[in-house]
């Protein structure tokens, strides 16, 4: 069977988690993703413009000589016409452990945020908090139907406007329980209703994308019914 290399993998391992992390920002930024090859490093690299013609180049692979993630990021001048980066720019690297995408991603989202900070439009309707770790949070799910809500409280919180959802234990079962605020300063909100979700808790950011959807479902059959019953449809 044909098999990737190690390099090749790590770089798109980086670029899936970096992809997951951008998604919750509202741009108009395009993006490439194409491959470079030095014959010391192999990997992707991913193009960004905006509609001014503003580029940013980030490339990612496995280190030359160890095994951790290198991630560079550069303008255009220092990428040929092969993707490869120049010198300046690999002086300038900046080197993860082998297993620290989480952080990797972070510095390259940092980078490619103040390159492009005014196409950066960070959605304000909405708000993610979550009250225990990833790993805490994996280790109560295993454990769910020995508890109840008052073990643990609430895990996570989605608030989307008039609406939340928080992640919580409820009799024996993990789940979401969808609310809606009653007034303007949200310290009113009806608990409307329960439902019984798995969550993907591969890192924060999918924990969070599969909160927003849900409570977007939610939110939609909601504002569905109340129209019903207003013109009686």
């Amino acid at each position: 069977m044909f098999k990737k290399n190690k390099s090749l993998q790590v770089s798109e391992r980086f670029f899936n988690l970096l992809e997951e992390k951008l998604k919750i920002y509202n741009t108009k930024l395009d993006y490439e993703l194409e491959t470079f090859n030095n014959y010391k490093e192999q990997g992707l690299i991913l193009k960004i413009y905006n509609i001014n013609d503003l580029e940013l180049c980030i490339w990612s692979c496995k280190a030359r000589s160890s095994d951790n993630i290198m991630v560079i990021a550069a303008l255009p001048e220092c990428k040929d016409d092969n993707n490869l980066f120049d010198n300046i720019a690999y002086y300038n690297a900046e080197y993860f452990h082998h297993d620290d995408f989480e952080n990797a991603t972070n510095w390259a989202l940092n980078i490619i945020k103040k390159h492009f900070s005014r196409d950066f439009i960070v959605s304000s309707s909405f708000k993610f908090d979550t009250y225990y770790s990833i790993t805490e949070i994996e280790r109560i799910s295993y454990d769910a139907e020995n508890l109840d809500y008052e073990d643990y409280h609430d895990l996570a919180t989605f608030d989307n406007s008039g609406y939340f959802c928080d992640l919580i234990i409820l009799d024996g079962k993990m789940g979401l329980r969808y609310s809606k605020y009653l007034n303007a300063e949200k310290d009113e909100f009806d608990n409307i209703s329960f439902e019984p979700y798995q969550p993907d808790l591969t890192s924060e950011v999918t924990l969070m994308l599969g909160m927003k959807q849900r409570l977007e479902n939610f939110i939609d059959k909601d504002i569905e019914l109340e129209n019903k019953k207003t013109f009686k449809i």
